[in-house]
Formats: structure tokens, C-alpha cells, sequence
């Protein structure tokens, strides 16, 4: 039994998968590659571009022999990682002095990878500071494509001494090039402008301290840039535009977090409106930390794009910084990875969104474990405990206590929902007053207005209510009301402002308050004197409308006295004329007899021809009622036999193996068999005039009639129609008996005990619903509707021929009518379908 160790073989697969893999953006790549330059104590990189080939070269520290193949060739090995990158500095003051406060941006030992993402073969240069040895190494990244079972050590990778004559960045002896051939993709204008924006942003630009530039260098577009604004140039060192931006009047909270203590202040175009302190309860995992975020308004936002040639919400919005550099996504246009726009889809007037703001998280920490990367470089921070506190720092210190200053003071939400005011159309008032604020520099509106000033005390109240925040000073204006109107508010308010100074042992606001009171309680004592005067002059008003409706009556006694005198005048001359009324009283009796004579007489004449139309009507139906005599029963069944056995074996041909053509040929010669057996039964009943087979019928009367008499033929079938309305048609009866006739066979062959008819109007057509309590429609024919009115389809289980319901829809449609099956199971358990003529 054989029994020994094993041990791991890397293959040259390895190269994609911690390269091309997790490094899935060109941009990206060249942020590991300058971050590495950051890293080794570079205080200029310089990027340049040519058709073929990138150069990123540096004036950092440099590699030995022993640094490349130690450290650059050790593949996910970072000596940053294990502190051990540094441990020349202890040799070099130089160093020592160049590493300033510098924290790593990198730590995982796979950003060299990305030079494999840009192109096809690199060429290293580096040189040790303080050494005369320069080496050069080539690597070409196919060579590890070529066999997928060769391990990756094996590859060699060409090795050499060079002379080194101050080939480096601003004519040092020292540093790292990386020349980049073969690229794999195409830097045209448009990407290198891009890539340009996005640099701006790789080293916190926020800081006004900055030793580490970036020069990019594309000779190419250098005649171009000529014609080009400062913001559309590729050449050039790249600054921090965007502190041209940060003067901007707009309204902005600043948190830092160091070691023990959290300072929070807003900032509303340029004037404090509160600065707090409490004390660092993540001291343990975030010891240094700072939040800028600035709430942009329509007149930021315009200022923002003038600035800086791009609109905010095309620029970004809240960016992450970790030790000085960048964390993707955060930030990135259309990212949510703070999780701000999810909640403000909730209320769109109670809450901020990636688009209203702007800003940076700087985390400056060596706890790389709590506050890694993800492999893949655009995916963020790992989900740790310390991207937890990270977070709800973000949200509970700073994000929030902005969004409730903003929402509340400057927008009026919250005292609008809190109900501040007597009554919501004075808040809604208010409120409106302060719709300007969005395009204004200064904060003026919420200073004038009430509400915003009432929401801030309550704001204020809140934070002084914290135990362990401490208020080292907040905006006074904002608390005094001393010359506000106050009968349109609520009083619980002076409670809260008087509650804020005793908590910040503020005398001049304890001042304040004592004047808001009595301002307060004198308003309200006008007021009580302005009603009691109201109520005096509504007892007078009162007194002077009774006295007022006296003289009224009297004034009316008066001409109901003339309006007799006047009545007993005209008596007299109505007396006169009553005679003459009289007569002309008769005159219109006797013409009002001989028009209700000429009425009778043409309501006579159309009863008769009602009369004659309803006699033609039932003619056919009655026709079917009476009983035949020995030799036409003899007829009847003649006919019956001889006709009806022609129709058996058109069935039986029809659900044979034959063609399309020839079964609607067979349903033609039945159908008209069918008919002729009708007709020949109606002619032999009666004396039935067949030839004129359209009539104007009564259909739903018919139809009720026709299947009472239809159900007498079937035993064990119950019939009910409903809803039986007045609807004439003109129609051919024989249509009607066979639709019916097919319906009531096809509900008996599904064992139906019961059939139900419904009539209903809908404009000029009439609706009939015909409804049985068989076994239903079977599913496969449900799902296809349609189906079942084609000829020759029919149940699995049916002893039907297929023809029945073909034959129906040819003969609706032939009445200028639409047939569909509506479902199971609908007012009886069984099929129903509807009829529209």
C-alpha cells in the first residue's frame, strides 16, 4: 500500500485567473499599476502613450535583484502585507523621510498582473536607490497560453544588467519603467480623456495636500489639446479639479473621527448651523476617519457644471478612500453602493439620493484584514465587521443627520408632517414659502420662515437628548422668535428651546426664551381680547339683524293687505271674463274627443298589424306543435330513415383517414341533409310556407319556447332560460332549431342533466349564453379554444363525429353571428358558450 505526501503544482492557467480575471477593466489596471508606484515612495509617475505601447515609469524606491525575485516574481505574496516591504527604510534616512505618513494601497500581491490586461509583453526597468546596478526583464505573457499542464514556475523569464544613464522620471538614477507592448486594446481620444476623469479621482482629491502627481503623456493628441479647454485636455500633469468645486455655496456636513472623539458639523452655504462632539465607540477598528458630504441644490448643481465642464450626477457622487486611494464602485456614476437610492424611492420628499450629493468617506487605517478589497478590484470592500461600523458611521453620524437638517429645515417636510401649526393650510403655506431655497447661494428662506425655524429647535432638542453627544455651538439665529408672529403655532415649542438652554447652559438663549414667552403669552392674550370683541359684535350684529327682520315683517303686512285690495279689484274684471273661458273650455273638449277618436283609430289600425306580424311570426313555431295525422308519421319516418342512415355514413367517413378537401366536402352534403330533414318535418306538420324561411322572430321567446318543447324529446333533462327579453331578428328559424339541436345532443353525449339559457342586450346585439352541468370541456381543448369549432375535432372519449360544433359555427356565422367558448365551470359545473347575433 503506497503511503507519501503530495504537494500543490500551479499551472500557467494561474496567470488569468489572478490577472485578467479579477482585473476586468483597462482603467483598473493602470490604477494597480500606479498605486504600486505610490507604494514604492513615488512622488511622480508618468504615463505615456503611443500607438502600441504604454510606458508607466516612476521615481520611486526601485527594485535589487533579490526585490524581483523575492518579491516582484512571488506570485500573491506582498511584503507590504507582512510588513517586511519597509525594511530598507531603517538603512536609508532617505527613505525614511520620503515615507512621510504614506499608508500602501495595495496588499494583496497580484496587481503586476495588470500589465498582462493592457498588453501582450512587458519590458521592466527598475533601479535600486542608492545603487549603480540597473536590470531589465522581459516577459512575455504568451508564453504562458501556450500549454495548459506546464507549471508556472517553469516558465523563464529573460533576465539582464543594463546601464543606467538617468533614465528615469526628472533624470533619476533610480525608480521603475513598465513598457507595455502589443496592447490589447485601442486608447483613442475619447478613452484617454476617460481615463484622465478617472485618475482625478484615483488619489483623494479632496486632500489640498499632495505629493504624489501624475503627468500623462500622449504626443499624439498634443496639437489637439491646443484647441481644447482645460477640461477636455489628455496632456498634462492631473490636478485636483475638483477643489475648484469645494467654494461652492451649498449646504455640507463634515465628520472626522479621530482616535477618541466624533466632531460632526453642518454647514449651510458658508454659516455654521451646528458643531457637535461625542465620543469614538469604534475606536477598536476606526481610529481616523473623515466624511465630507455636500448636499447639491439646483444652484449647486449649475455652479458644480459650470466649474467643471460635466454635470455632478456624470461626475459621481459619495467616493470611498481608503489610505489616500480609491475604492471602486463607490462613487462610480449609477452606483448605489451606499444603498442610498433604494430608501429614497420610498418618499421622494423625505429622503436624499446619490443625485443629491456629493462627496467623500477618507479611511486612513493598517487594518487591511477588517478593511480588504475583494479580489476582483471593482467590487468593493468585503462584507467585515469593519465595513459594518464603516457604514452605519456613514449613515446613523453623517448621511442621516444631513438628510433630517435638509428634508426638515430647508424643505419644510417635517413640520409639515409633525403638525407645528394650528392647522395644515398655514404649514402647507409655509412650506411654499420655502420652494425657492433650491436656487439661492444663502440659506435666507429657512432663516425667515417659522417652520424651518421651529424644526431646527426640534433638531437641536434631539441631538441634546443624546447623553453622549455634547453641542459645542449651533446657529442662534435660527432659535430666536423673539419678533416672529407666533399665534399660528403650537406653544410646546418655547418647552423645547427652553429644554436646549439649560442643556448648553446658554443664558443670552434662557434670555431669549423668557422674551418668546411673553411675546408668546401677550399674542395670545390679543388674541383672546380680539375674540371677545368678536363676540360683542356678533351679539350686536345679531340684534341689529332681529330688529332688522321686525321691520321686514312689517313691511311685508303691509302688501299682503294691498296685494287683497288689489285681488278684490281684479275678481271683478276675472268674473267678466269667466263666460268667455267657458266657451272656449268647450271649444277644446270637443277638439281634444275628435283627437283621442283619430288616436283610437290608429292605435287600432297598428294593433292589427302587430297583430299580423305576431300571427306570421309563431306561424313556423306553432307549425312544429301539431300533431300528424297516421300517414305523415308514416312520411316522417321515411324520410327520418332513409336521410338520416345517408347522414350516419358521412359521419363515419368524416372521422375516417381522408383529406381536408373531401371532409368539408361531406360536411357540405350533411349539412344540407340535416336541413332538409328540418324542412321536411315542418312541411309535413303544417301548411308552413318554407320557401320563405326568413322571418322576423322574437328570438329569446323563440328560443324559450323551442327548447321547452325541444326538452320534451329528451327524458331526464331539465331546461331553464333566464332573462327571456324582447328581441326581434330578422332570421331563418331552421339556422336557430339546428344550432339548438347541436348544442342540447353535444350536452347529453356529456352526460348534462341540465341546460341553462341566458339572454342579455349589449347596444343593438344580443348576447345568449348557453350553459349545461356535464362533464366540461376537456383541458387539452380548453387550452386551444378555437379548436373545437374545427371540423372533425372532437373529445378523446366522445361518441361524437366532430361535426357538431364545426357545423354550429358555420351556421352562427352565416347568421352574421359570433360563437366562443367561454370555460367550465361558469354558472353550471359544466361547458358554457356564447352566442352574439
Amino acid at each position: 500500500m503506497d503511503k507519501g505526501k503530495l504537494k500543490f503544482d500551479v499551472k500557467t492557467g494561474m496567470k488569468n485567473i489572478i490577472g485578467r480575471d479579477l482585473i476586468t477593466d483597462d482603467f483598473i489596471a493602470i490604477y494597480e499599476l500606479v498605486k504600486n508606484s505610490y507604494d514604492a515612495y513615488a512622488d511622480y509617475v508618468k504615463i505615456s502613450f503611443s500607438k502600441n505601447e504604454i510606458i508607466i515609469s516612476d521615481n520611486g524606491k526601485g527594485m535589487s535583484k533579490d526585490d524581483l525575485e523575492k518579491k516582484w516574481f512571488a506570485v500573491a505574496y506582498s511584503a507590504k502585507k507582512d510588513n517586511t516591504e519597509d525594511n530598507d527604510l531603517k538603512r536609508d534616512s532617505h527613505l525614511n523621510n520620503l515615507k512621510s505618513r504614506r499608508f500602501y494601497a495595495g496588499a494583496k500581491g497580484v496587481g503586476r498582473f495588470s500589465c498582462d490586461r493592457l498588453g501582450e509583453d512587458l519590458e521592466l526597468i527598475t533601479s535600486k536607490i542608492n545603487s549603480n546596478i540597473t536590470y531589465k526583464v522581459n516577459v512575455d505573457w504568451r508564453e504562458f497560453e501556450k500549454d495548459a499542464q506546464q507549471s508556472f514556475g517553469s516558465i523563464e523569464i529573460p533576465f539582464e544588467e543594463i546601464g543606467n544613464e538617468n533614465i528615469f522620471p526628472q533624470k533619476k538614477t533610480y525608480g521603475t519603467i513598465l513598457k507595455i507592448k502589443n496592447l490589447n486594446s485601442t486608447w483613442d481620444k475619447g478613452k484617454l480623456l476617460e481615463l484622465r476623469r478617472s485618475l482625478e479621482k484615483l488619489i483623494n482629491p479632496f486632500s489640498k495636500v499632495n505629493s504624489f502627481k501624475i503627468e500623462i503623456v500622449a504626443e499624439e493628441f498634443i496639437e489637439v489639446d491646443k484647441d481644447s479647454g482645460n477640461n477636455r485636455k489628455i496632456n498634462g500633469v492631473i490636478d485636483n479639479s475638483i477643489l475648484k468645486v469645494l467654494d461652492i455655496k451649498t449646504t455640507q456636513i463634515d465628520l472626522s473621527l479621530k482616535d477618541d472623539t466624533i466632531t460632526t458639523k453642518i454647514i449651510d452655504r458658508g454659516t455654521l448651523i451646528y458643531h457637535i462632539e461625542e465620543p469614538n465607540n469604534y475606536k477598536s477598528i476606526i481610529d481616523d476617519l473623515e466624511i465630507n458630504l455636500y448636499f447639491l441644490n439646483r444652484s449647486a448643481k449649475i455652479n458644480f457644471g459650470k466649474l467643471m465642464d460635466i454635470e455632478p450626477t456624470n461626475y459621481g457622487n459619495v467616493f470611498l478612500f481608503k489610505n489616500g486611494f480609491r475604492v471602486q464602485p463607490y462613487g462610480n456614476v449609477g452606483d448605489d453602493s451606499w444603498e442610498l437610492d433604494n430608501r429614497k424611492q420610498q418618499g421622494y420628499n423625505r429622503f436624499l439620493g446619490t443625485r443629491d450629493l456629493f462627496g467623500k468617506v477618507d479611511l486612513t487605517t493598517e487594518n487591511f484584514e477588517q478593511f480588504k478589497e475583494v479580489s476582483s478590484r471593482d467590487g468593493g470592500l468585503v462584507g467585515t465587521l469593519g465595513k459594518k461600523i464603516l457604514f452605519d458611521i456613514f449613515n446613523e453620524k453623517a448621511f442621516l443627520r444631513l438628510e433630517r437638517y435638509v428634508v426638515g429645515v430647508l424643505w419644510g417636510e417635517a413640520f409639515k408632517r409633525k403638525k407645528y401649526f394650528l392647522n395644515e393650510e398655514i404649514a402647507e403655506l409655509q412650506r411654499e414659502g420655502l420652494k425657492q431655497d433650491k436656487d439661492k447661494d444663502t440659506y435666507e428662506d429657512a432663516l425667515g420662515n417659522i417652520g424651518s425655524k421651529i424644526d431646527f429647535v426640534n433638531l437641536i432638542k434631539t441631538l441634546s437628548d443624546d447623553k453622549e453627544i455634547k453641542i459645542i455651538d449651533y446657529n442662534k439665529d435660527l432659535v430666536s422668535f423673539v419678533n416672529e408672529k407666533l399665534d399660528i403655532v403650537q406653544p410646546k415649542f418655547i418647552a423645547e428651546l427652553e429644554k436646549i438652554a439649560e442643556k448648553t447652559n446658554d443664558k443670552i438663549l434662557l434670555d431669549q426664551v423668557k422674551l418668546t414667552e411673553d411675546n408668546f403669552n401677550k399674542l395670545a392674550k390679543e388674541k383672546e381680547d380680539a375674540e371677545k370683541r368678536e363676540e360683542e359684535e356678533r351679539k350686536k350684529r345679531i340684534e341689529a339683524e332681529k330688529q332688522a327682520e321686525i321691520e321686514k315683517q312689517k313691511r311685508e303686512e303691509a302688501e299682503r293687505k294691498q296685494k287683497i285690495e288689489e285681488e278684490k279689484r281684479r275678481k271683478e274684471e276675472l268674473e267678466t271674463l269667466k263666460k268667455e273661458k267657458e266657451r272656449a273650455e268647450a271649444e277644446l273638449a270637443k277638439i281634444k274627443a275628435e283627437q283621442r277618436a283619430q288616436e283610437e283609430k290608429e292605435k287600432s289600425k297598428n294593433l292589427s298589424d302587430k297583430l299580423n306580424i305576431e300571427t306570421k311570426k309563431n306561424q313556423y313555431l306553432n307549425a312544429t306543435r301539431k300533431t300528424l295525422s297516421d300517414d305523415a308519421e308514416q312520411l316522417v319516418h321515411s324520410i327520418d330513415l332513409y336521410v338520416g342512415n345517408a347522414s350516419t355514413y358521412i359521419n363515419e367517413l368524416i372521422t375516417s383517414n381522408i383529406s381536408d378537401e373531401i371532409k368539408t366536402k361531406l360536411y357540405s352534403i350533411k349539412s344540407n341533409i340535416d336541413k332538409a330533414i328540418k324542412v321536411s318535418q315542418i312541411i309535413i306538420k303544417s301548411n308552413f310556407d318554407y320557401k320563405f324561411t326568413n322571418q322576423r322572430v322574437n328570438l329569446p321567446k323563440y328560443i324559450s319556447e323551442y327548447l321547452e318543447d325541444l326538452s320534451v324529446s329528451f327524458k331526464g333533462l331539465k331546461v331553464k332560460t333566464v332573462n327571456v327579453i324582447d328581441k326581434f331578428v330578422l332570421i331563418n328559424p331552421i339556422e336557430i332549431d339546428i344550432i339548438l339541436d347541436n348544442l342540447v345532443s353535444n350536452s347529453r353525449k356529456a352526460n348534462a342533466k341540465e341546460v341553462m339559457v341566458e339572454f342579455k342586450i349589449n347596444g343593438n346585439k344580443l348576447e345568449i349564453y348557453y350553459y349545461d352541468n356535464g362533464d366540461g370541456m376537456p383541458e387539452n381543448l380548453v387550452k386551444n379554444s378555437q379548436s373545437i369549432f374545427e371540423l372533425g375535432v372532437r373529445e378523446s372519449k366522445s361518441k361524437g363525429s366532430g361535426i357538431g360544433m364545426f357545423d354550429v359555427k358555420k351556421r352562427v356565422n352565416s347568421l352574421k353571428g359570433t360563437i366562443d367558448f367561454i370555460g367550465n365551470n361558469v354558472k353550471l359545473k359544466g361547458a358554457c358558450f356564447k352566442i352574439v347575433i
